[in-house]
């Protein structure tokens, strides 16, 4: 079976027995780490206690392939349930995988993460048709799921926003769950015992302040064409562990934006009306100005070609990621510096 979010709301609040596999997969992979860990959690009441909690990496499966169904057979020492989490499952840990689903899961949960793999791939079709089994795809946050984490986060905390704090949040949230979670959660620990509504001066100066931002620096710097500041930028956002599909994604983003905005301009709309009609925030309109700098919508196009085409090497041809990543990158700063 396949769960949506509702059925996935529903299932950590009371727990199907019945389904004891689970495949959490999709590009949001801050959400599929969320999701994962929630429904371990259905299982047993901590991930700190060894004997009841077990987590495997899918590259450890290569030299030792019957460690996965070990761990589905062990029982734990105090008694009651187990939860295994398998993480970065692909298509090329599928046998494997298959070759552990007969076993016995009467005592254990096992959870499976995978990457940004197509809902009609190998490993989907192996645990979808199970009777103990359910795939859960994780899609990167739309309007409506970013507003919900809000309200959920600030509620919780008995804080209030007002339109202007929401609409700068939705910008600037939603590239991956766990960010946003995380950028959220530094906001209310930011307010502390001040219960008063949370305003954009608080917001920007703590959402600007983030890990999450140096995502964004690296965004910018690209399309400013700043080679030191990208570089740096990358550095960082690597050494953080940060997605390549995630920078890919972003400056896509950005690049639809700023091409339809070129695209009113070389028609002979005022740059100010252009920013607005491409769907720009006004918060963003003087960086995105700085962006344009004269640049035709013909150039944004190929700069649109560049990403999509790294993101599908990404996908493809098996070099690294960070790579190609740097060099699309690279090269949309580079035509931005000619231009």
């Amino acid at each position: 079976m396949e769960f949506r979010a509702a059925q996935v709301s529903s299932f950590l609040k009371s727990p199907d027995k019945s389904v004891r596999i689970f495949l959490i997969y999709g590009p949001d992979e801050g959400l599929v780490r969320e999701r994962a860990k929630a429904i371990c959690l259905t299982a047993v009441e901590s991930l700190d206690d060894p004997f009841c909690y077990s987590e495997i990496s899918a590259s450890d499966l290569g030299d030792d392939p019957a460690k996965l169904i070990d761990e589905i057979g062990a029982i734990s020492m105090m008694g009651g349930e187990r939860a295994v989490r398998l993480r970065g499952a692909s298509n090329s840990t599928n046998t494997v995988i298959k070759n552990a689903l007969d076993a016995d899961f009467s005592n254990t949960l096992l959870v499976i993460e995978a990457g940004d793999i197509r809902k009609d791939s190998a490993l989907v079709k192996s645990i979808k048709p199970l009777d103990n089994g359910a795939v859960i795809p994780c899609f990167r946050d739309k309007a409506q799921d970013i507003n919900t984490l809000i309200q959920e986060v600030l509620g919780t905390a008995g804080l209030q926003a007002g339109s202007d704090v929401i609409d700068y949040l939705r910008q600037n949230l939603g590239s991956d769950r766990a960010i946003s979670r995380q950028e959220l959660d530094k906001l209310v620990l930011y307010k502390g015992e001040d219960k008063g509504a949370v305003t954009l001066a608080e917001t920007q100066a703590v959402i600007g302040d983030s890990s999450a931002e140096s995502i964004f620096d690296v965004i910018d710097a690209a399309l400013l064409g700043n080679l030191p500041v990208l570089e740096k930028s990358l550095n960082k956002a690597f050494f953080s562990g940060e997605s390549s599909i995630t920078f890919l994604r972003l400056i896509q983003g950005q690049l639809k934006q700023l091409h339809k905005a070129a695209l009113f301009i070389d028609r002979g709309m005022p740059a100010s009306d252009s920013l607005k009609k491409a769907g720009i925030p006004f918060f963003n309109h003087q960086k995105a100005s700085a962006q344009l700098s004269r640049k035709k919508a013909a150039h944004f196009s190929t700069c649109l070609s560049i990403i999509l085409q790294a993101e599908m090497d990404c996908k493809t041809t098996g070099y690294p990621d960070e790579a190609l990543c740097r060099r699309a990158l690279l090269r949309i700063a580079l035509a931005g510096r000619k231009r």
